[in-house]
């Protein structure tokens, strides 16, 4: 049974196209925040080699954030829930701004990396909110086909700040930290067109009771947002090196394998409201988990390199559907007054997920090597696929 329009979405479509672009723009920052400066690692790195812990911190600029997402996002999804989500996400946007930008003005690598902490916290507030903000805008009806819209948006704008990434770094390495000073422009916009978002006192109710927040269905959900990007994120990790084993040492083929991968996932995501009505979410989600399981045990094989880029279509297209199918179901039965905290536990599955994958990876790799590696990667999505089946069993028997 859906849940009833809200108050928002009492507006026709054309009404609410400018909040839903702004609110798009808003998902890119959340991609950007990482892979911008990746790119200038290697000048970061000999920038500040003779700094008394410069090279254990230099890696840590890019993961840094990763963890503080994961801590704030829940957080930041209460905040939203007793406030008004657009001023939780004006307030992301300029922390966003300071700290992101601040490798352009300071000179040592632990204040950079102290502005690295505050990025993360920063992009915790802003996916939070804006995913709530489009679930009070669009109504169940539309909201599969929107978030599919949200992560093509991050998929999409993921490509594009690393190739301009890569530019400005060629110029200087403090170059891409410029990059971080665009959301400034999104003020204003965001200030005409997007709705301030009621908060929890003033939104009507669904399905649960006051003050019950769904832990059990939101969990169950969020194993699917978890999975996914943690095994997701073994191949950035390992590809190049898989491909220099082969003999294939190019940067610029283990990037354009990877874009791949991004891509593919975007194209799904961006027509994913027509995928939404073949099955049910949680059989969609083992499809998908299957897919990526097929995937990731090919991929283990280290098989020849055509193979390989259509493996990266094949676990791209799966990783596209994951996350629009969790959202959505998980917003078709979390209470409107409740959605940004669901967008907060949300947001900390996936960016926990991604903070965690290369731990795993340097557990794994020693013991098993690169295919061992991808060969875990394809027993975790196996047994996502396996428990969503269980899942969808047990709803349908009631």
């Amino acid at each position: 049974m859906s849940a009833s329009p809200d108050p928002d979405t009492t507006g026709g479509m054309a009404a609410r196209i400018p909040a839903l672009v702004i609110l798009l723009l808003c998902a890119t920052l959340t991609v950007m925040a990482g892979a911008t400066i990746a790119p200038s690692l290697p000048g970061i790195a000999a920038h500040f080699e003779t700094q008394p812990g410069g090279a254990a911190l230099v890696p840590l600029i890019l993961t840094v954030p990763g963890l503080a997402i994961a801590i704030a996002a829940p957080l930041a999804g209460l905040l939203a829930d007793r406030t008004h989500k657009r001023r939780v996400l004006l307030t992301g946007i300029v922390v966003y701004v300071v700290a992101g930008s601040s490798g352009l003005y300071l000179d040592t690598i632990g204040l950079i990396t102290f502005g690295r902490l505050f990025l993360g916290v920063a992009v915790g507030a802003i996916m939070t909110s804006a995913m709530a903000l489009i679930a009070d805008l669009f109504d169940d009806a539309e909201r599969g086909r929107i978030l599919g819209y949200q992560a093509a948006a991050m998929s999409f704008g993921g490509m594009s700040f690393i190739m301009a990434g890569g530019f400005l770094a060629d110029l200087h390495w403090r170059g891409p930290f410029a990059v971080y000073l665009a959301p400034l422009l999104l003020i204003p916009f965001i200030l005409a067109w997007v709705p301030c978002g009621p908060p929890a006192d003033k939104m009507p109710e669904t399905r649960a009771p006051k003050g019950r927040f769904p832990w059990a269905f939101t969990a169950m959900i969020c194993v699917a947002a978890f999975a996914n990007f943690f095994t997701y994120f073994t191949i950035p990790l390992k590809l190049p090196f898989m491909l220099r084993d082969m003999g294939l040492d190019s940067a610029a083929l283990a990037g354009s394998a990877i874009a791949l991968l991004t891509f593919s996932s975007g194209i799904v995501a961006l027509v994913f409201g027509r995928i939404r009505a073949m099955a049910p979410p949680p059989l969609l989600a083992s499809l998908a988990f299957l897919l990526a399981s097929a995937g990731f045990a090919t991929l283990s094989l280290q098989p020849p390199l055509p193979v390989v880029f259509g493996l990266m279509v094949l676990v791209g297209c799966a990783s596209g559907i994951v996350l629009p199918n969790a959202t959505t179901w998980l917003y078709s039965r979390v209470p409107p007054a409740m959605r940004g905290q669901a967008a907060g536990l949300m947001t900390m599955s996936v960016f926990m997920a991604q903070f965690l994958a290369a731990p795993f990876v340097l557990l794994i790799d020693p013991l098993g090597g690169i295919g061992g590696v991808y060969m875990s990667a394809a027993f975790i999505a196996l047994l996502t696929a396996l428990f969503y089946i269980i899942v969808d069993r047990r709803l349908r028997a009631g």
